[in-house]
């Protein structure tokens, strides 16, 4: 989340949450860094060296990760999708029109 190795203990969100924000690494701060790191284009969160997840599992830390960007409020994009400028073309709706029965 920082691109820090950090100190932290804390197996569960909320008191991992917790320590982050007792090391100066709040929600405001996290959300800033994570913009500032879209905005040029470097990958957020930051890759994290398989070493420092042993113990944890690929599968777990990915659970434990998303279950941290979603109580610090930073899952999901900045914004939303641009909407298109012009009108879509005849093959254009012919393709979004032939969409798979999944799509609803």
């Amino acid at each position: 989340m920082t691109g820090n190795v950090l100190p932290v203990t804390a197996s569960d969100v909320p008191s991992l949450v917790a320590e982050l924000s007792a090391l100066g690494w709040g929600t405001e701060r996290i959300q800033q860094l994570r913009g500032e790191r879209m905005e040029q284009r470097l990958p957020w969160p930051f890759p994290v060296a398989p070493e420092l997840m042993a113990g944890v599992g690929f599968a777990r830390f990915a659970a434990l990760l998303a279950d941290l960007r979603e109580a610090l409020g930073i899952s999901g994009r900045l914004a939303a999708s641009p909407a298109p400028e012009r009108a879509l073309n005849p093959d254009e709706r012919r393709l979004v029109a032939d969409r798979p029965p999944h799509w609803g």
